[in-house]
């Protein structure tokens, strides 16, 4: 082959290669939004999580407060009953109904108490977090929009080499096209290497004297005996 007809699939391979570059770094991009994506979601699971325990708890002390009030006002009823019965048999029963509203409400008091713990804590726990993991979120906002941006600028770098990619097709005959693109399912990269120092820039194999000798005389494109490449001396 010609080295006039090689030129013309070098431009190829170049694009190609390019081609190859731009869809590994949209792959790229993906794969990091997706780490981004998840790591966001994570944190701001954790946050959610946190200030929706402290509602939960500080609803439940609501409760609880109105619990030990309704208690209250049970018992100073019961007090006042006790304070007007005559009979030592309804006496009895209202100092048993007593006991357990003042049992209640010791009861209610310690929860109240462990609830406002617990609230303490998670707001200590929030003062401390929040800051860090809001600002966390938005540096990895900020960069999923970056990444979003390189996207899109890949995108239309990839359509416009494919675009290029057509009119150097329309250049290259059809049975070296033919070669070249089952060549490249086989090795998946180059397909048109140099030959230099003896050695194919493919596969690595020395190049047998007389095929070498060749290249160099005639500066023509030949096939590598060892993996079926392109190769030339110097274009």
């Amino acid at each position: 082959m010609r080295k006039e007809d090689i030129k013309p699939l070098l431009k190829l391979q170049e694009v190609d290669e390019e081609i190859e570059r731009v869809e590994r770094r949209i792959r790229s991009i993906e794969e990091d939004r997706s780490r981004l994506e998840e790591k966001l979601s994570k944190l701001k699971k954790e946050l959610e999580d946190l200030l929706s325990r402290r509602d939960e708890l500080i609803s439940r002390r609501k409760q609880i407060k109105e619990e030990i009030e309704a208690e209250e006002e049970m018992l100073a009823k019961t007090e006042k009953k006790m304070s007007m019965v005559r009979k030592d048999v309804e006496y009895k029963a209202l100092l048993k109904e007593k006991a357990k509203h003042e049992d209640n409400i010791l009861k209610k008091s310690y929860e109240l108490d462990e609830l406002n713990g617990k609230i303490k804590d998670i707001e200590d726990k929030l003062r401390e977090t929040e800051p860090k993991v809001k600002r966390r979120i938005k540096e990895i906002e900020e960069e999923l929009e970056d990444l979003e941006i390189e996207k899109e600028t890949a995108v239309k770098k990839l359509e416009k080499l494919k675009k290029e990619r057509k009119s150097y097709e329309q250049n290259i005959n059809k049975e070296i096209l033919t070669f070249y693109e089952e060549a490249r399912k086989r090795f998946g990269s180059r397909v048109v290497v140099p030959a230099e120092d003896g050695v194919c820039g493919g596969c690595g194999i020395k190049i047998p004297d007389v095929l070498f000798s060749k290249l160099i005389k005639e500066e023509n494109v030949e096939t590598c005996p060892s993996c079926g490449r392109y190769i030339y001396y110097r274009l």
